[in-house]
């Protein structure tokens, strides 16, 4: 399947990103590999300070997956997910799954990986494509290797390595 859309997700509400989304977008776009493809990093609010980690991911899925709907996003979807939010992989798809939008693929990049037995044997209903840098942790790169994800070594996560990382997967 091929893929029109790449979308940078933002870390969750609290967490440091350990990337720059919207710099890999820039670097995404400054690539002849991504002609055609358009790339976006929605922004998702942090939501209430009060609220418990279980709510926060909701929100965080719901407020993305409103982003996408509201923001022109063209299917099929490329979803690319960083640190923490990489266990909420399953449940973003699902989201695109709901909207009737296609996902064509997931990168997690030095992401924590979902529990195997997320969605039973509905996720992944996309390939997946590990970025691994060197600070990278290493049972969550086993894990990706142990499930038969291609896993894609960088020597930084600079937002040029983070994007080519992302378009070789196309």
């Amino acid at each position: 399947m091929s893929t029109s859309t790449i979308v940078v997700c933002p870390p969750l509400p609290g967490v440091a990103a350990a990337y720059d989304g919207a710099d890999v977008v820039d670097a995404l776009l400054d690539d002849v590999r991504c002609a055609g493809i358009a790339a976006l990093s929605p922004y998702v609010s942090d939501g209430e300070s009060d609220d418990d980690p279980r709510t926060l991911r909701a929100h965080w899925v719901a407020h993305l997956a409103i982003a996408l709907a509201t923001g022109g996003t063209v299917a099929p979807v490329l979803l690319v997910l960083g640190g923490t939010s990489g266990v909420l992989a399953p449940a973003l798809g699902f989201s695109q799954k709901a909207s009737r939008r296609a996902v064509s693929g997931y990168v997690l990049v030095d992401a924590a990986t979902p529990s195997a037995d997320t969605g039973g044997a509905d996720w992944p209903d996309a390939p997946v494509v590990y970025v691994a840098s060197p600070s990278a942790d290493p049972l969550e790169v086993n894990q990706a290797r142990l499930r038969g994800w291609l896993v894609h070594e960088v020597p930084a996560l600079s937002p040029y390595a983070i994007a080519d990382a992302v378009l070789t997967t196309l």
